[in-house]
């Protein structure tokens, strides 16, 4: 394809191991689309699954991309082995310079690029967006049988982190070939707002003196929602004007609901699905927990750093999200030390992190640069 100047035009397909919700993955890569000049370069999205988002669609179309799903069944767990047909299909009649997967399954990193290496894609992009609860038998099957299509087939490896990186990739891969790529975000869009606050937490009816603890994330086994709830529920025993909201969606939202109803807290824990305006319900709350099992680099902790929200993290969160004064790491174990965090959090102030997080190399600016090298290499 040749642009109007008479420039080959560069294809790239961004491809997800997952359905396109409102994910942190799909959050990254849209952002940084959004940001990136395209000039010479054409860019397309791929599912195996579905795509649930309007303004991720809207994004790519205005960049005169397209969003393929190719409407397979979504199953959490199952194995993937289904998307390989239908992937092989479509690489045949559809050709690209550039192939940049997204997953978080590590099978499906492989059998993607797996199936761009039989047509001779040029460049192979494999891109670890999170860790995962090693150790276990599946995990450690799964990666064995993996990695020697790993070492072998993509060009270029990425990860949002090296605990991320180290998850998915061989310990050679992870030394000589990682490139790590961080999950920038949009310092100014994010920074915190008072006149934005006052202005949501008016529309959703929330009184100033309510102290609220905020979360962003699937829910997901990954996402510890249950251990939240308890935490939220001792938190409340002592400080009664508390609020919980949670933004997201996924496979156990049914389940948290009813652990909620089943505690009497449905007028205290507000569940608020999917949204697009992270940033506007981040100035309504005073602190954000994430108590994750496992975590690569997670994009809502360098949001909530962004917006300088008092950021409580599990310390199962890769230590590298430390970038600012903002963030606390405590451990499962320690529930007391949890509760007792968030009462020392009631009335605090903003912390100032933006010189921080630029320092530190979490402007998107600086992702959206790095990357566009990487396409353009």
């Amino acid at each position: 394809m040749v642009n109007n100047e008479g420039h080959r035009m560069k294809k790239i397909l961004e491809v997800f191991g997952e359905p396109i919700l409102n994910g942190g993955q799909e959050s990254f890569v849209f952002n940084v689309l959004d940001h990136m000049d395209l000039t010479n370069m054409t860019v397309d999205i791929l599912t195996p699954y579905y795509c649930k988002n309007e303004y991720y669609q809207n994004i790519i179309k205005n960049k005169k991309g397209k969003i393929i799903t190719l409407d397979l069944p979504f199953i959490q767990g199952a194995n993937r082995f289904n998307i390989i047909k239908p992937l092989d299909k479509f690489l045949k009649e559809n050709k690209y310079d550039i192939i940049h997967i997204h997953s978080g399954s590590i099978s499906v990193l492989a059998e993607v690029s797996m199936v761009a290496h039989k047509h001779h894609i040029n460049k192979i992009i494999v891109h670890s967006h999170c860790a995962a609860e090693s150790k276990t038998l599946k995990y450690r099957i799964i990666k064995f049988i993996s990695l020697p299509i790993l070492n072998h087939c993509p060009t270029d490896y990425l990860a949002c982190s090296k605990v991320a990186g180290e998850c998915k990739y061989s310990k050679k891969i992870v030394r000589k070939k990682l490139v790590i790529l961080k999950n920038g975000v949009d310092l100014k869009k994010f920074e915190f707002n008072e006149i934005v606050r006052k202005q949501m937490r008016k529309e959703l009816g929330i009184a100033n003196d309510t102290y609220v603890v905020g979360h962003v994330g699937r829910f997901s086994y990954q996402k510890n929602h249950e251990y939240l709830v308890e935490v939220f529920e001792k938190l409340k025993q002592k400080h009664m004007n508390s609020l919980l909201i949670l933004l997201g969606n996924g496979e156990n939202f049914k389940l948290i609901k009813e652990l909620v109803m089943a505690k009497n807290l449905t007028d205290s824990v507000w569940f608020i699905g999917n949204v697009n305006n992270v940033q506007d319900y981040m100035q309504v709350m005073d602190v954000f927990v994430l108590p994750s099992r496992f975590e690569g680099l997670p994009i809502v902790g360098v949001e909530a750093q962004a917006n300088g929200l008092p950021t409580m993290v599990s310390t199962c969160v890769s230590d590298e999200l430390e970038l600012s004064d903002a963030i606390d790491f405590i451990s499962l174990d320690n529930q007391k030390m949890w509760i007792e965090k968030l009462l020392s959090y009631i009335g605090a102030k903003r912390f100032n992190t933006f010189e921080s997080l630029t320092k530190n190399g979490y402007s998107l600016e600086a992702t959206v640069r790095k990357l566009k090298e990487i396409y353009e290499d």
